[in-house]
């Protein structure tokens, strides 16, 4: 186990924290003028013809930008270093199709990694390891049935999903499996963008409803007639946190795929 360990360290591609995740999945739909505005420097909105060739199932609407909601409820949740497992939590997060620009003008497609709300003051910490912006909201409501699960958060967020299928399948939407095969990027509390790659393995994909309303930033954000969702029980990794040069110049292929 012990060498394990270190192998991990040495290789940070590798998967480093895993847990198993229940989410609802959707689509959601940000303005482009009021995105740009909170965007670090460093990140932009992709072209319509990036996005229309990585996501064919959104559709393309005039000046909006189409984004990733997760509604996760996580257990399992433990790194491969220290083995501690975190008691089950709640997180939603805000996920962008993004283009990041590195210094000298070299480009990548990411995942950019907004923000995320929680009700685990630990997992918030955590987080912070990632660069991840993660909020502690205590006042998080829940409430779960066999088929559906509904959110709010008291003057930011009221969303609720209900199942509409009892058979699925195992692959998720193309949407949200690039969103995820994407590498990811964040920019710290610290003002440092950091680079993790993630991935998740679903067992259970099934179709859902979605009704949500976000308040962010002076915009408000609603499901529409364009919005999809899923609900999904999946197995995921995120590896170690590294910077660009680690992240897509690596001196050793051990995890790249």
């Amino acid at each position: 186990m012990e060498h394990s360990k270190k192998y991990i360290a040495q290789h940070p591609h590798l998967p480093f924290l895993t847990g198993n995740n229940r989410s609802y999945l959707a689509v959601g739909y940000y303005p482009k003028e009021a995105l740009e505005k909170f965007l670090p420097q460093a990140i932009s909105i992709p072209s319509d013809t990036v996005m229309a060739e990585k996501y064919p199932t959104v559709m393309q609407v005039d000046g909006m930008h189409p984004f990733m909601l997760q509604f996760a409820n996580c257990h399992n949740v433990h790194d491969l270093m220290s083995e501690y497992e975190l008691r089950p939590y709640e997180e939603i997060q805000a996920c962008f199709p993004a283009t990041y620009t590195h210094e000298g003008g070299e480009q990548q497609h990411c995942l950019f990694v907004q923000l995320m709300y929680l009700e685990y003051l630990l997992g918030v910490l955590g987080g912070m390891y990632f660069g991840l912006r993660k909020q502690f909201r205590p006042s998080m409501q829940v409430v779960e049935t066999a088929t559906s699960r509904s959110w709010v958060i008291p003057g930011i967020l009221e969303a609720g999903f209900e199942q509409t299928t009892t058979e699925g399948g195992t692959e998720l939407d193309p949407f949200f499996a690039q969103m995820f095969i994407n590498p990811a990027v964040t920019l710290s509390y610290f003002n440092q963008y950091r680079f993790y790659k993630q991935r998740v393995y679903p067992k259970k994909v099934l179709d859902a409803s979605p009704a949500y309303e976000w308040h962010y930033k002076d915009s408000v954000i609603k499901n529409n007639e364009n919005t999809f969702a899923t609900y999904s029980e999946y197995h995921f990794s995120i590896s170690q946190v590294m910077k660009y040069g680690a992240y897509f110049h690596p001196a050793s292929a051990v995890g790249i795929d």
